[in-house]
């Protein structure tokens, strides 16, 4: 039985991560050890990639572009946050008198 939990889980992981890969979203996973944020560029069953892009200046005030890759195995993912929808304060307001009124 937790063996089909934990395929659930993966099964689970792995759609979010896919989903973030096409839409080009920013996702933020926490490992064991470490954190990462940063876009997908691969996913395979094993193991995600992402590229976590920063900039900085020397003392000179030149700017400097760094692209650092990631390959992260699933199976060592314990959580993930990614976008999922955002609205405007009034949209938001819309929805929570739509659900009074379908309530009441």
């Amino acid at each position: 039985m937790a063996k089909k939990v934990k395929a659930k889980k993966i099964d689970l992981l792995y759609q979010r991560l896919d989903e973030a890969l096409q839409q080009g979203s920013k996702i933020h996973i926490e490992t064991v050890n470490d954190s990462y944020t940063g876009t997908p560029v691969h996913l395979d069953p094993k193991f995600i990639e992402i590229v976590i892009f920063s900039s900085s200046r020397d003392d000179e005030g030149d700017e400097f572009h760094k692209r650092t890759a990631w390959l992260i195995r699933l199976s060592h993912i314990s959580a993930i946050a990614y976008p999922t929808e955002a609205w405007s304060k009034e949209r938001l307001e819309d929805l929570i008198e739509i659900e009074k009124l379908e309530r009441d």
